[in-house]
């Protein structure tokens, strides 16, 4: 369930402009990496905060331009995660 605030977050995003950006930018890195990263990875690179993170990663899958790939385990967090990574890799 998506909250409300996140929601309107998302949506001054979109009217800013800034939502496009971050998610060039977020796709540029793993397109570049071609290697798997999780979100908490991707957040240390890009200095975003996780929830802007993970819409955005979120949005490239739906939009098939990225993929999930084998689990494992986070470098940051240690946790076992679902890694995004390039269509290519």
């Amino acid at each position: 369930m998506v909250r409300t605030t996140s929601l309107v977050a998302y949506n001054q995003l979109k009217i800013e402009g800034k939502e496009l950006t971050q998610k060039q930018r977020i796709l540029k890195l793993i397109n570049e990496e071609n290697k798997p990263m999780s979100r908490k990875e991707i957040s240390a690179v890009t200095g975003y905060e996780i929830n802007a993170i993970s819409g955005r990663v979120n949005t490239l899958l739906k939009e098939g331009k990225i993929k999930e790939v084998d689990k494992r385990r986070c470098k940051i967090t240690k946790k076992t995660i679902n890694p995004v990574a390039s269509l290519t890799f």
